[in-house]
């Protein structure tokens, strides 16, 4: 523990720099912030800084007989490391990004010291015994100390690592909200030494950078301007920080302030149908931390500033039933996962709060010894526990999630199986965003739980990742998505192109979608080329996919089937397709002899076969047809 000559220093250093922050902020003005509105807001905001939910030694609170049962996961991995060294900060590790270009390494080990708080502080507010707190300090201790919060890809210049200045980034803003969030629920079981030393590195490295940019307008943290997943995350993160621990009214009205503002960015981003430009695995990410900053803003003001009172809400919320094809199973358009699941958390918070009409409830949602490392997941376990969520009012009408359903905006297509039924297909037009693919027509086949073909969804992030060479990977280009190659070329790039829906017919019996794909190739001689699906419900339901061409001049077509698991020939037109249980059957039809080309695909860490159904010499006119039925 520091001596008491060094907290002193620390205490001083904290009150004067904090001072020094908000005036100069206050003699600078605010590049985009009103100060009227924040003067409103000062009156608005708590007296006292608050966190979420109860503080631990409420002890009626975290006694409730419930509560026992909901985190016995998480209290038993808590036992477990107060048996284990807490994980090691590695400056190799860190450093592998700068040097190879590689992430896992850093943020493996970043994560691994930051997941210690979210077991010991639940435990330790279930338990009420002090039996965690040295674990907690120790946990404290080494995140204030380690060289930098932010991830070694968003650190390029490693001013962060060498401590020459601090800004924030998506692990940042997650780190201090948790660090702060434990400050509020602890309290005094916490060493005042330890506090301080807390406080003094959360004002360094993100209340102080972000005042000088609420200043400039968004110097060093051009995600304030950002109209995607980092505007949602990064703000959640800091203004949660600040609400739980910054001492004075004007300054968490100053970042409730930024909160209110800025996250205006992030909504308008969504089209009115209310799809995810970045995909089923961004809405995730982006829209809970929009979520939870709603709860804060709400608790804090008394339900006077409600971000979900804007009507465009109501759709971006859907999305995140309609997206689904099957229970749980989700196409992986953009840089999405095949094992996405939409979180259960955001689902039931809105549906709560929107009256959706879904069965999703807080009340019922458990929590696992472990939580995804994007979050701050002490304050969002606050929340699943003791939030009471207000409504927004009348904000539109419920929509259940019926057979189909369909983002005109984007030209994106989900339809579902009938009762008794398996089969399920999801087909996109557009709706790329900054996670774009170049996937035009790109598809997934839903059978039960699994998809025995489809989109692969994303790579392993690097440093090609989000680089020039990012549409050089196959997994991201055209080449591995299940649609066609064009005269031997790929795709253009998605982000650059309209979404073209010719027809749409919708009814209980089928669904059809025929989408215009010439614009999405380079090909001056292409004249037309449309991607026709139908999807089946009779029988055991069926989805077929056709592509039709016309050129000037003869040139080569192939469509991709693009594989995750196992597959095999049956004839010489039937494919058989299945990952564990389930298995598809694919029926070609062409119109002229093809061949099918297998190809391995392992590209920055996602693996596939690629099936190429290539038509032999060079065609004028034609088309490729695929039959999928359930074997």
């Amino acid at each position: 523990m520091k001596s008491a000559s060094m907290i002193c220093r620390a205490v001083l250093y904290l009150a004067l720099s904090m001072w020094v922050s908000v005036h100069a902020a206050r003699a600078a003005g605010y590049a985009e912030l009103d100060a009227n509105r924040v003067a409103q807001l000062v009156v608005q905001v708590d007296e006292m800084p608050r966190g979420t939910g109860p503080r631990c030694n409420d002890r009626a609170a975290w006694d409730a007989v419930a509560l026992g049962g909901r985190l016995a996961a998480v209290k038993n991995a808590a036992e477990q490391l107060l048996t284990q060294g807490f994980p090691a900060w590695s400056d190799d590790a860190y450093l592998q990004y700068s040097s190879k270009g590689t992430r896992p390494e850093g943020e493996r080990m970043m994560n691994a010291r930051k997941a210690w708080l979210y077991p010991l502080v639940l435990a330790e507010c279930l338990e009420g015994k002090g039996r965690f707190v040295p674990a907690i300090e120790r946990t404290l201790m080494e995140l204030d100390t380690q060289p930098t919060w932010t991830w070694p890809a968003h650190d390029a210049t490693l001013r962060n690592f060498r401590r020459h200045d601090y800004e924030v980034d998506l692990l940042a803003a997650d780190t201090a909200h948790d660090l702060a969030q434990t400050l509020y629920m602890l309290g005094d079981q916490l060493a005042p030494t330890l506090k301080q030393q807390t406080m003094v590195a959360l004002e360094a490295r993100v209340f102080a950078p972000m005042r000088r940019s609420f200043v400039d307008g968004g110097k060093d943290h051009w995600w304030l301007q950002a109209d995607h997943n980092w505007n949602a995350v990064c703000l959640k993160g800091v203004v949660g920080a600040a609400l739980a621990v910054l001492p004075t009214r004007e300054d968490r009205a100053l970042f409730v302030a930024a909160g209110e503002h800025y996250i205006r960015k992030y909504v308008a981003a969504f089209p009115a149908d209310g799809y995810s430009p970045e995909g089923p695995g961004y809405w995730n990410y982006g829209f809970s931390h929009f979520t939870e900053l709603r709860e804060l803003l709400m608790q804090s003001t008394a339900g006077k500033l409600d971000l979900f009172a804007d009507p465009r809400v109501r759709n971006i919320a859907l999305y995140g039933f309609r997206i689904e094809m099957l229970p749980g199973n989700i196409a992986a358009f953009g840089d999405a996962s095949r094992n996405t699941k939409m979180d259960d958390f955001t689902r039931a918070y809105a549906n709560e709060v929107l009256a959706l009409g879904m069965p999703q409830r807080l009340s019922g949602l458990p929590l696992a010894a472990s939580q995804p490392p994007n979050s701050a997941p002490v304050a969002k376990a606050a929340m699943i526990l003791f939030a009471q969520p207000a409504s927004a009012g009348s904000t539109g009408t419920s929509t259940q999630v019926g057979l189909h359903s369909y983002f005109d905006q984007v030209g994106v297509l989900i339809s579902r199986p009938a009762a008794n039924e398996r089969i399920g297909v999801s087909i996109k037009a557009g709706g790329n965003g900054n996670h774009s693919h170049n996937d035009v027509g790109s598809y997934a086949i839903g059978l039960g739980a699994e998809q025995p073909t489809g989109d692969m969804g994303m790579t392993v992030y690097s440093a090609k990742t989000f680089s020039k060479q990012r549409y050089t990977i196959k997994g991201i280009n055209s080449y591995g998505h299940p649609v066609p190659v064009v005269a031997g070329q790929l795709q253009r790039e998605a982000t650059k192109l309209m979404p073209k829906v010719l027809a749409t017919r919708f009814s209980d019996e089928f669904d059809e979608i025929t989408l215009d794909m010439s614009s999405a190739y380079y090909d001056s001689s292409l004249k037309t080329l449309t991607r026709s699906l139908r999807h089946e419900r009779a029988g055991s339901g069926a989805v077929q996919i056709e592509d039709r061409f016309l050129f000037e001049q003869p040139e080569t077509f192939e469509v991709a089937l693009i594989v995750g698991g196992s597959w095999r020939m049956q004839s010489d037109d039937t494919l058989e397709l299945w990952q564990k249980n389930e298995h598809l059957m694919a029926y070609i039809e062409a119109s002229a002899p093809y061949e099918i080309i297998s190809e391995k695909v392992d590209d920055e860490g996602l693996a596939f076969t690629r099936l190429a159904v290539r038509l032999k010499g060079t065609q004028s006119a034609g088309f490729v047809r695929v039959r999928y039925t359930s074997q």
